[in-house]
């Protein structure tokens, strides 16, 4: 008003001027507050960074430790890792089915319910023998894979085939008979289907039984001794074959494999070797009497 800066005239007296300086420290201790919450938390987050990381600081250094358990990874077979896998349907890893083909295996699956039908490729006995041995009901059976599009694809093809699937119960059935007590060192039995057409019948004889039998005492082996075992092992089969797949399922017994294009042979080829001695002397007596 009257030309009087009182502003500066307060400023320069000193009046505000320590008023002013305690507000600029008392901002600047407020601030630097604000930045020591920040550090803090900032620490915070590396030490719960460090936690979660599993990161322990000692004298400046820091060491990285992996927390938890490592399971140990399973170890394969030999024979898993040289040959392929089956999935859930029985289908070798790689194959590729039709449509058609895809539904034949699931019909037969469900309709043959007391077999394990698988679908592989095999080049070797030894293959073979790997993919029959996986299953783990009544019979096992292995099918090639272009076989069963011909089954698909052509209906007569598929009755032909089929038949020997239907007729494996009845063909088990006669090998039992057969053999006599003998059927009891039967661990599995299994057919195969290569992409030929062929069929063969296979068994896995129990070892340890099998050279057990060429010590047995001679036992009764009249007709009616024989038909009274043969309806004992037909009334007993059901609780036969359960008890044999729990053994299986809780013993690895040594086994060794007989093979052949029918049942017929399929009997020859077992009782030649569980009683060689037998087949010996019924061989001389079929030659001697060609020879007359």
């Amino acid at each position: 008003m009257n030309g009087i800066n009182y502003s500066s005239l307060l400023s320069n007296t000193g009046l505000f001027s320590n008023q002013a300086k305690k507000d600029e420290v008392k901002f600047k201790g407020s601030f630097t507050g604000v930045n020591s919450k920040a550090d803090s938390r900032k620490s915070a987050d590396r030490k719960q960074t460090n936690a979660d990381r599993d990161t322990y600081e000692y004298s400046g250094q820091t060491r990285e430790v992996k927390a938890g358990y490592d399971r140990p990874k399973r170890v394969q077979s030999e024979k898993e890792q040289e040959y392929k896998a089956l999935d859930s349907d029985g289908v070798q890893e790689g194959i590729v089915l039709s449509d058609a083909a895809k539904n034949l295996l699931a019909e037969l699956r469900e309709k043959y319910d007391n077999m394990d039908i698988a679908v592989a490729e095999w080049s070797s006995d030894e293959e073979q023998d790997y993919y029959a041995s996986l299953a783990t009901k009544e019979y096992s059976v292995l099918i090639n894979p272009e076989l069963l599009e011909k089954m698909a694809a052509d209906e007569s093809v598929r009755e032909q085939y089929e038949s020997v699937l239907s007729g494996a119960g009845e063909k088990f059935d006669t090998l039992q008979e057969e053999l006599g007590e003998d059927a009891d060192k039967i661990k599995s039995f299994r057919i195969s289907i290569d992409q030929d057409g062929n069929v063969s019948y296979a068994v896995e004889l129990l070892k340890e039984m099998a050279e057990n039998s060429k010590i047995e005492k001679k036992e009764d082996t009249s007709a009616e001794k024989q038909q009274e075992r043969i309806n004992e092992k037909r009334a007993e089969r059901k609780k036969a074959e359960k008890e044999r797949q729990e053994k299986k399922a809780q013993e690895k017994q040594e086994t060794e494999k007989i093979e052949a294009s029918s049942i017929e042979e399929l009997i020859a080829a077992i009782k030649e070797k569980l009683h060689p001695e037998q087949m010996s002397v019924t061989q001389t007596v079929e030659q001697t009497e060609s020879e007359k």
